[in-house]
């Protein structure tokens, strides 16, 4: 799960203007126009998807948006190296509190681990319990409760990401991984199926979900699991 929101907006009126921007700010500029575009890219292939309902093309199109965005990150550790920006070092940091910070995203996320407890890659939860398909089932009343009543992390902001923030975990995306579980986060990964908080347009039942198993992005019914 995941507690921060993604700066999305471009930082160009400060820094296009400024001839005397620091190397942070050069970092920060280069992270926003990358999700924007990255965002930019998931659009239209939905957007084309939605048109032509063809499955295969969308995958294919998705996974080519998450690999560019996801392999920027050494192309800019190598461009600051040196100049003590947050674009050096690994992308993922380990918090030490059962969290992780992306980097590249500049988002926090939940560490799984195979404990038993609330964390634990296995559990699996519902997003809602039924018609009229709202945000009723256990991953909201139960999952999110937990780690927002117990201020996780020192958090009690936690939310669901949305389908695009989820599938930036992805590495390698569909249709070149062929070692589940397709990402590289710290702790444990269930490969299986992973709620977002992104619903269908058109059928309010269905919520999308990314599976670590192949690296795709999908939807489900929203009271499946």
């Amino acid at each position: 799960m995941i507690r921060a929101i993604a700066t999305a907006t471009l930082m160009t009126l400060t820094l296009a203007s400024s001839a005397l921007a620091t190397n942070e700010q050069k970092c920060q500029q280069s992270l926003s126009i990358a999700a924007s575009k990255y965002q930019l890219c998931m659009h239209v292939a939905q957007g084309k998807w939605l048109a032509a309902g063809d499955w295969m093309s969308y995958w294919m199109s998705i996974g080519k948006c998450i690999t560019t965005y996801t392999q920027l990150w050494p192309r800019l550790t190598a461009k600051y190296a040196g100049q003590g920006t947050s674009c050096e070092g690994a992308r993922y940091v380990d918090n030490g509190d059962g969290t992780f910070y992306d980097r590249l995203t500049r988002l926090t996320w939940e560490k799984k681990d195979d404990a038993g407890g609330i964390h634990d890659k296995d559990n699996t939860y519902t997003w809602s319990t039924g018609n009229p398909w709202k945000e009723t089932g256990t991953a909201f009343t139960t999952f999110l409760k937990t780690l927002n009543d117990g201020s996780f992390g020192g958090s009690n902001g936690w939310r669901m990401p949305s389908i695009y923030e989820l599938s930036t975990l992805v590495e390698p995306a569909y249709p070149n991984c062929s070692s589940p579980p397709c990402t590289t986060v710290p702790g444990e990964t269930f490969s299986s199926g992973y709620w977002s908080s992104s619903t269908y347009r058109d059928y309010p039942y269905n919520a999308w979900s990314v599976y670590f198993y192949n690296g795709s992005v999908d939807g489900s019914v929203s009271a499946w699991r």
